[in-house]
Parts: structure tokens; C-alpha cells; sequence
């Protein structure tokens, strides 16, 4: 959208995509019970896989769609920022303009690139809303993305949710899956960073 959309498709679909980025998250929630989840049990059926509508994969299809609009939104005007000059003097060195949307726009737009994908990330390792609805809050652990799961962030609120007291140990229980989720947020900022340097540098 940002580098080969005419103007008159990107007016359009750029307005578009910031409200899907905007919208709230219990409505993907209640859209992934009410449509997807029935969607792939019945598509599940038609090719004899046994797939519950409250599953991993509904869940995960419905933050992916919460997720993608966001990222996109923020690539989009992280790409156009790239400075014109860069654009110009690659094309003027004889460079085709897919050639310098791969070896020079996106390399330069690569930290602002990766630090959206890693707000989409922390956003949808965060939810609750969506995960509630469509995963089935089924305590397990299971690689199957067809049975219904649940998140560390619903865990949470079922660990910590009444008249409990500080020390019991459903509230432990609690704090220990916030400082997990904690630490994975930390090791993603980690890499990011990581990755940010590394081409930043390279291309100051």
C-alpha cells in the first residue's frame, strides 16, 4: 500500500484499515464465537477433521485479525517516512523500483518495522477479551490448536478474581504466571532491540 498503491486506493484503504486497528477487542471476540469458531467446525467437518468452535485456532485467528491492522497502520507510515531522496538516488543508479523497495526502502524502515511487529506482539500476548471468548478456557496444554485452551492472561483472572487472600495459593499461583508473562514480554523487547541496532547502525 505504501510504496505501490495508487493514491486513490490508499485514501481509501488506509482510513479502512486504522478503524479496524481501532476497534474493540471484546467485538473481534464476540465475531470469532459467533462466525469463525462455527466457520472451522463446519469446514473442519466437511473434510473430516474433528475442530471445537471454541479452540486455539479460532482464538488465534481472531487476534491475528486484531493484530494485522494495527502492524499494517504503523509499517505503512514507518515506510512512507523513509526519506525520498533514498528512493531517488537508488533509481538513478539504474535500480528497478522493486529492487529498491527490497535492498533500500525496507532495510531503512526495518527498526520501525520490527518495533510495530513487536507492539502487535506484546498486544496480543496481553489479551484477554478475545481469548476468553473464542479459546474455550480449558485449562490444558496441548500442541492440538483444534481443542480449546487457555492463556496465561485468562489464568490470571481466574487465579485472581474474589475474596483472596495475599498469601493463598491460588493468588501465588497468579503472581507466578504475571511474572512469566513478564519475562516473555522482556525477552521480545530483548530481540527487538537486538535486531533495531544491528540495522540502525548500518544504515545511519
Amino acid at each position: 500500500m505504501a510504496e505501490y498503491a495508487s493514491p486513490r486506493v490508499r485514501n481509501v484503504a488506509k482510513p479502512v484499515i486504522e478503524v479496524l486497528a481501532g476497534i474493540p477487542t471484546i467485538v473481534y471476540g464476540v465475531f470469532a464465537l459467533m462466525v469463525i469458531g462455527p466457520f472451522f467446525s463446519a469446514a473442519g467437518a466437511m473434510i473430516g477433521l474433528n475442530i471445537r468452535a471454541t479452540s486455539a485456532l479460532t482464538a488465534g485467528a481472531a487476534i491475528g485479525m486484531m493484530i494485522i491492522p494495527f502492524i499494517s497502520s504503523l509499517s505503512d507510515d514507518i515506510i512512507t517516512q523513509v526519506p525520498r531522496a533514498m528512493r531517488d538516488g537508488s533509481l538513478a543508479l539504474g535500480a528497478t523500483k522493486a529492487e529498491t523497495i527490497l535492498k533500500v526502502v525496507m532495510p531503512a524502515a526495518l527498526p520501525g518495522i520490527v518495533g510495530a511487529v513487536l507492539l502487535g506482539v506484546s498486544k496480543a500476548i496481553g489479551e484477554t477479551m478475545i481469548v476468553v471468548l473464542a479459546a474455550g478456557n480449558a485449562p490444558r496444554l496441548t500442541a492440538n490448536p483444534f481443542e480449546s485452551v487457555s492463556t496465561i492472561t485468562v489464568s490470571i483472572i481466574n487465579q485472581l478474581t474474589g475474596d483472596q487472600d495475599f498469601a493463598s495459593p491460588q493468588s501465588l499461583v497468579g503472581f507466578a504466571l504475571g511474572l512469566t508473562l513478564f519475562f516473555l514480554t522482556l525477552v521480545l523487547n530483548v530481540i527487538a532491540l537486538v535486531i533495531v541496532r544491528r540495522y540502525r547502525e548500518q544504515y545511519e
